[in-house]
């Protein structure tokens, strides 16, 4: 049919190139013309657009292979580095001009004024920064900066859970409540923090630390227990070295002889169990550790512990929350 129409086209164009030789006749001409092929054309379009909107539900995806989860973590993180640098280095920029105003403009003023002025820039860099210098800072150095071995076995003396709370029951019968500590002590592998863990069986996780002794300190009874279970011996010949504790992130409470702990003492409870109080404590840049050899270190991903109480308990799962609050600078 649109050979039809062209054909048609065609012959009225020429009978009226015969019957006259004007230029709006020619222009007549070429209107017809390009009628007759966009009549031709828009059935080729109607197809054209059902391909176009098949092509649209096929849409392929591009799928990478072998992605290098470290390297383009680390590129990430050099971009978030010299994004915070060049942020740094406009507002310290932006800090000169203003003191440099203020200086033409005061001149001779009070030294009192300026110190104002200098209070004020402050306190709008740390609105620009969002805050961030509040985030206490944990330096985290690489898992290779430390060496591991192993001394005489100590102190766990369960074999499971159900061992450990009966133990505790009569322990609680003799002394009352049980005080505890827990260390959260962290090493750098693969650009991830990784949280140094003592496997008891291997179904039974513990975080460095113990029971306290009466009327001891928290931080002193918390640097005795890491001594005993991550130091090497005295008389190994090797260089003392001190953990740094610092703030308490949690305190937990076991409110019957149960495997069960909470965050918060509920309000019917009036004698707990057991209180755990859970530190962060800094690592040295390079040291030895002798692990106890009934006991097995492990340093596990952050990203593992996780909503991942059924393996590591409601404790150790909650220490990724925990360490939201601090600004981790990985070595």
């Amino acid at each position: 049919m649109g050979a039809t129409r062209r054909t048609r086209a065609r012959a009225t164009v020429d009978a009226e190139r015969d019957e006259t030789k004007d230029d709006d006749d020619d222009v007549v001409a070429r209107e017809v013309e390009e009628e007759a092929s966009a009549e031709d054309d828009g059935g080729e379009n109607e197809d054209d657009d059902d391909d176009a909107s098949s092509s649209d539900d096929d849409l392929d995806i591009e799928l990478r292979d072998n992605i290098d989860v470290v390297a383009e973590h680390e590129a990430a993180e050099a971009a978030e580095v010299a994004e915070a640098e060049a942020k740094a280095a406009a507002e310290a920029e932006a800090e000169r001009i203003a003191a440099e105003t203020a200086a033409g403009q005061s001149g001779d003023d009070d030294a009192g004024e300026d110190a104002n002025a200098a209070a004020r820039l402050a306190a709008v860099d740390a609105v620009a920064r969002g805050g961030a210098s509040r985030r206490r800072a944990v330096t985290v150095y690489g898992l290779a900066n430390y060496t591991f071995g192993t001394k005489h076995a100590r102190g766990e003396t369960d074999g499971s859970i159900a061992a450990k709370l009966l133990r505790m029951k009569a322990a609680y019968e003799k002394r009352g409540k049980r005080t505890s500590v827990g260390a959260i002590c962290m090493v750098n592998q693969h650009h991830t923090p990784h949280v140094l863990l003592l496997q008891i069986t291997p179904t039974s996780y513990k975080l460095p630390g113990g029971r306290l002794r009466a009327g001891e300190g928290d931080e002193d009874g918390l640097l005795r227990k890491l001594r005993n279970k991550l130091q090497p011996e005295r008389d190994d010949g090797l260089a003392e070295y001190e953990f740094e504790v610092g703030d308490r992130v949690a305190t937990w409470y076991r409110t019957a002889f149960e495997p069960q702990m909470y965050p918060y003492l509920p309000a019917h409870i009036t004698k707990p169990k057991e209180e755990l109080k859970l530190f962060v404590v800094q690592l040295p840049e390079k040291c030895y550790f002798a692990v106890p050899k009934n006991l097995k270190l492990l340093a596990v991903p952050i990203f593992e512990l996780y909503a991942n109480p059924t393996k590591y308990g409601a404790e150790i799962a909650s220490i990724p929350h925990l360490l939201s609050n601090y600004r981790l600078q990985l070595d």
